[in-house]
């Protein structure tokens, strides 16, 4: 009995990897996805919109700044050249569901992202780190390539798929045995979230390019939060890739990204 619910565990998996198997626009690598990006925008936005009103009831919403007016300037820039590059990229279909949000949130945290949808949301702590607009275009567009690059629906695919593994595993071999396996894929999901992040910054670089921001800021952008970073030698159990790795992929990748420069 035991041999035959492994056989339909193995079955099952491999299944469901080669049906949801979709392939990331920038990079080419295979994306394990159980749902379309499209399909997360509705409770993005939701998540979203929360968010920004509970900001706005704390008296946290800093748009009508100077920083919030430059945010929102180079926000402009770059959404207009996300949607150039899809509708160059046979992704032009996309375009209809980003319904561009910017609001900068007074926090001294030095942070930013980006929700399906086109919602972005910077911390203020972030705008002193960076200084100057190229700077925070390609942390911007950065965020934005995580949209771009579906790696939300990756995200959440693969959490769904752990979940199925690890209940599987529980029925097939014990409940500690299933722990340890939801350990371990934890882990190896870990690393994989470091590869989105180096696509994002491809992304990253190519928006902050098209939009007219000198892409070769992006690399002094990373030394910037690298500075601020207590311990950049071990990517082992980051999200991240280790700073130095990722300063050394963005001088890679920028004769790439200078072909989209124009001044």
């Amino acid at each position: 009995m035991r041999k035959s619910i492994k056989i339909f565990f193995l079955v099952l998996c491999s299944s469901l990897v080669i049906a949801c198997t979709s392939t990331a626009p920038l990079t080419g690598r295979s994306q394990f996805k159980l749902i379309s990006d499209e399909s997360l925008v509705a409770s993005s936005v939701n998540s979203y919109n929360q968010f920004i009103q509970k900001a706005r009831q704390q008296g946290k919403l800093a748009n009508n700044t100077n920083n919030g007016h430059r945010l929102h300037s180079i926000g402009r820039r770059i959404a207009s050249a996300v949607e150039k590059y899809m509708y160059q990229n046979g992704m032009g279909n996309r375009v209809q569901y980003l319904h561009w949000e910017f609001n900068l949130i007074e926090s001294k945290e030095v942070n930013a992202f980006a929700m399906p949808g086109g919602k972005i949301a910077f911390y203020s702590g972030i705008i002193p780190v960076l200084q100057t607009d190229a700077r925070i275009a390609f942390v911007m567009g950065h965020e934005i390539g995580h949209v771009i690059g579906g790696h939300h629906a990756e995200g959440y695919s693969n959490q769904q798929l752990a979940g199925l593994a690890a209940t599987l595993t529980n029925v097939m071999v014990g409940r500690a045995a299933s722990s340890l396996v939801s350990d371990g894929l934890s882990i190896g999901l870990l690393k994989f979230n470091r590869t989105q992040e180096y696509e994002a910054d491809k992304y990253g670089m190519i928006f902050m390019a098209m939009a007219g921001y000198d892409p070769t800021e992006a690399i002094y952008a990373e030394m910037k939060m690298a500075s601020l970073s207590e311990s950049s030698s071990s990517d082992f159990l980051s999200t991240h890739p280790a700073n130095e790795k990722r300063i050394a992929a963005l001088k890679a990748f920028l004769p790439e990204a200078m072909k989209y420069y124009k001044k």
